[in-house]
């Protein structure tokens, strides 16, 4: 008498899925009805994002410097409204053009 027991599983095959839930309103159309009766959507706004990609490879640079020249760097940088990776490549572009 070798019978293991079967702890339900012999009956999978008797299981059927149930009927799919009928399908939900549209998120945007929920929200402009809310909207027209005065209910603010308490959802945060999605951020856009300024970045540009790169297309060509990209490695870190970590200095040790004074910080009033970092300071400097920074307010030009913002100044010129450009990223730290556009600033210093203007910065080695000018070291090119001045050892040419």
């Amino acid at each position: 008498m070798n019978t293991k027991p079967s702890f339900g599983f012999g009956k999978l095959a008797e299981i059927h899925p149930s009927a799919s839930e009928p399908a939900t309103p549209v998120t945007r159309e929920i929200d402009r009805v809310a909207e027209k009766l005065g209910f603010p959507s308490r959802e945060v706004p999605t951020r856009r994002k300024r970045r540009i990609a790169v297309d060509e490879p990209t490695d870190q640079l970590n200095l040790r410097a004074a910080i009033t020249d970092i300071n400097q760097f920074v307010e030009w940088c913002e100044t010129e409204r450009m990223s730290y990776r556009e600033g210093f490549g203007r910065l080695v572009a000018m070291i090119g053009k001045a050892s040419a």
